[in-house]
């Protein structure tokens, strides 16, 4: 009898966890959809184009860059991102120097911003009004309290990659205008005919083709932006190193990173700290073995507190990727030809990619979609456009001979 008893206990208690298994399993995927259908929510799909007056008042108030200076121009945007979230970014523009055959928008990485002139001198040298973005929590766009780098996904910047896109037609636009109302003499005879060539000015230089260009975490970016705009049909995409996959081992990259995605569903400001291998700045940093100067409040050796929540984005964003996105654009997916990621300084990260896993790279760019290119450039660093001269010489070149090609 006691023995049937201890069975029966038994099963009751194989049942009850039984039970408790499945009410979790229940709990967790209906936390999970109500999760991702809020993820869902920061991108209804379709553009949001700020209002003529939005962005009128933008160009008006714009201020010559404090960092780096004239003739570079700064425009504040502000975007509400939905669910409840607005944010500060802001726009550089290098005003062309004569008529644009097409409008560049680059987008920076992680733990950056933008403060790349010559990419910006060598775009306006190749014929391209040149944009640059620094994104909410970054940069020119950092403020005190803010938490530098930090999202919760990659939707979030939608809003105001849309801001942009529009901001730098339009700044083109009027560009263009002033630049042939400069060239056009007054003919009293012919004031229908000046208003036609103007009014044509103004839409060539409107549509002019469009082309993003984007470094490691903003390339990827700038790639799950694009795929989820097909309607603007970008030109071209110009992928610097892009961070398509966590540079772990193989059981890091498909074990415990979607274990922890899961985790900052419940517990998205969970701080994973600061910490990481100041290696790849050293080969930068003009103070250690580098020839550039920037704020290292803005781009730290280390990296910025870190949170669940933003490995969470970056995972679900390479997740789309690795399934496939669908971008017709032509695609350039660019890479240096080595990794390095030892603790200790070493001269490779002077030629290497000091960041990311370059064969990770080149195994994703086929996902990107149907026209993708690799390039690999021999002895490049992470950001290719600042290794040492004859190696971002070489990178310019393929990047802008692909644009050409492209357009």
């Amino acid at each position: 009898m006691a023995e049937k008893e201890r069975g029966i206990k038994k099963v009751v208690g194989l049942i009850g966890v039984a039970l408790a298994v499945i009410l979790v399993t229940l709990f967790h995927v209906g936390f999970a959809s109500a999760v991702e259908k809020e993820e869902r929510s920061l991108d209804s799909g379709i553009k949001v184009v700020p209002s003529a007056e939005t962005v009128w008042k933008t160009i008006m108030d714009r201020s010559v860059d404090s960092v780096l200076g004239a003739p570079f121009f700064r425009y504040a945007m502000r975007t509400d991102a939905g669910g409840g979230k607005s944010f500060r970014s802001t726009l550089v523009g290098f005003p062309h120097s004569g008529n644009a055959r097409g409008i560049i928008l680059y987008v920076h990485g992680y733990n950056d911003y933008f403060f790349q002139k010559e990419l910006a001198e060598k775009a306006d040298s190749a014929g391209y009004a040149f944009f640059a973005i620094d994104l909410h929590y970054c940069g020119r766009s950092f403020l005190p309290g803010d938490a530098r780098g930090d999202m919760r996904n990659m939707r979030e910047f939608f809003a105001e990659l849309d801001y942009a896109v529009e901001l730098a037609r339009v700044i083109t636009k009027e560009r263009a205008e002033s630049l042939a109302l400069l060239s056009e003499r007054a003919d009293i005879a012919d004031t229908t005919g000046r208003e036609r060539r103007l009014l044509d000015v103004s839409r060539r230089a409107y549509s002019l083709p469009m082309v993003l260009m984007g470094h490691s975490q903003g390339g990827l970016l700038a790639a799950f932006y694009a795929d989820h705009r097909p309607e603007e049909k970008f030109a071209a995409l110009v992928l610097n190193s892009p961070f398509f996959d966590f540079n772990f081992n193989w059981l890091v990259r498909n074990l415990a990173i979607p274990v922890v995605s899961e985790i900052a569903m419940y517990l998205p400001d969970f701080s994973i700290g600061s910490s990481g291998n100041p290696n790849y700045a050293y080969s930068l940093d003009k103070k250690y073995y580098g020839e550039w100067e920037y704020n290292t409040e803005w781009k730290s050796e280390s990296r910025p507190e870190q949170f669940l929540g933003w490995v969470r984005a970056i995972h679900k964003a390479q997740q789309e990727l690795h399934r496939g996105f669908h971008i017709n654009s032509p695609t350039l997916v660019m890479h240096g030809d080595c990794t390095e990621k030892g603790e200790e300084w070493s001269e490779n990260y002077m030629h290497c990619d000091g960041v990311l896993d370059v064969e990770h790279i080149e195994k994703w760019a086929p996902k990107v979609g149907p026209n993708v290119k690799t390039e690999t450039i021999a002895g490049g660093l992470h950001d290719l456009f600042l290794s040492r001269k004859a190696v971002r010489d070489e990178a310019y070149a393929k990047a802008f001979r692909f644009i050409d090609e492209s357009l």
